[in-house]
């Protein structure tokens, strides 16, 4: 009888080590079949926080993707997708700046047309009217600080040549030289904005209210686009789906803001709330802007590139695959 319930312990065991090594397999094996993607993200802000959603939930293992999420400056993410190291790229205002120039790059998927910035000034300024003869920092020619700086100016019927608009560089600098009074006003984004309020500054204007514009989504080549159209729908698809939940679950949305993935500063439970409550609500759930930002995006981008020939929304944009995957999502 010992020999037989020694035996049978020893059958029970090899079963065991055999099941167990044939799931680590099929588990390797289910690994091996994901399709690795990288992405280029300009920065780890709200208007990156579908990419980080989408991976943290699981969304782009569910279309069978393996999501590697790199952090590199905007215009970076734009060469190292034209050049295929990367497939995507967050970068949606340098996408458009690179296709009026000629490149071979669609914007895909916009995360949202309201740009995050505010028109912060000194106390003492409490109206557009009073930057006449002032000072203006921004991130330089260019950047879509300067392009609201200068749009809320003529919002408010003052022209930009009134004003001394100056190249201050990224954000933390130029609200330095805010609180250095180099300067007397400049567009901050979240959350710096909430930081130079809380310190004392004021906000004179939200860009959103004056300005439409795409800040953040996907942009990749034409060549992706009709070549692998079905992993681009995947991506996509992962990426709406992280966008509708960050807009259905504010308890979620803030939580999430908290936690590791986001850059918003030392003290993110303070903040967290203050943040979702304007970047939720301004993401897009349907992933596409209107024709009239298309023309104004390219016109903007124009000014300073001066193409040859006039250039037109579709050799920018390609919503196609977002209405597609928005309207099998509902």
């Amino acid at each position: 009888m010992i020999g037989a319930k020694y035996l049978a312990t020893l059958l029970m065991i090899a079963i065991g080590l055999w099941l167990c090594s044939t799931e680590n397999a099929l588990a390797a094996d289910g690994s091996d079949k994901l399709t690795r993607v990288r992405m280029g993200l300009a920065a780890r802000s709200t208007t990156s926080m579908p990419f980080f959603v989408a991976k943290e939930r699981g969304f782009f293992r569910e279309e069978g993707l393996d999501a590697e999420l790199i952090v590199m400056q905007a215009i970076q993410t734009i060469q190292a997708t034209m050049g295929n190291s990367t497939q995507f790229a967050s970068a949606t205002g340098s996408a458009v700046s690179s296709a009026v120039s000629g490149a071979d790059i669609r914007v895909i998927l916009a995360v949202t047309d309201q740009p995050s910035f505010d028109l912060i000034v000194q106390p003492n300024i409490t109206s557009v009217q009073q930057l006449r003869g002032k000072k203006i920092g921004t991130g330089g020619v260019g950047s879509l600080a300067e392009i609201l700086a200068r749009r809320i100016l003529l919002a408010h019927n003052v022209r930009p040549e009134e004003v001394a608009i100056l190249a201050t560089g990224p954000s933390h600098m130029t609200y330095l030289s805010l609180k250095a009074k180099v300067i007397d006003a400049a567009p901050l984004q979240m959350p710096l904005t909430f930081t130079a309020q809380d310190e004392g500054f004021r906000k004179l204007v939200s860009a959103a209210d004056v300005y439409r514009s795409v800040q953040g989504g996907l942009a990749t080549t034409k060549a992706m686009l009709t070549e692998q159209p079905e992993l681009v729908t995947k991506v996509v698809r992962a990426m709406m789906k992280a966008i509708r939940l960050i807009k259905s679950d504010r308890k979620y949305g803030i939580e999430f803001i908290k936690g590791p993935w986001l850059d918003i500063g030392k003290e993110p439970e303070k903040i967290a709330a203050r943040v979702y409550d304007i970047a939720g609500p301004a993401l897009l759930e349907n992933g596409s802007v209107s024709e009239d930002i298309q023309r104004q995006m390219i016109a903007d981008a124009a000014v300073r590139i001066k193409p040859k020939q006039p250039v037109l929304p579709e050799q920018v944009f390609d919503f196609s695959i977002v209405r597609k995957v928005s309207e099998a999502l509902r």
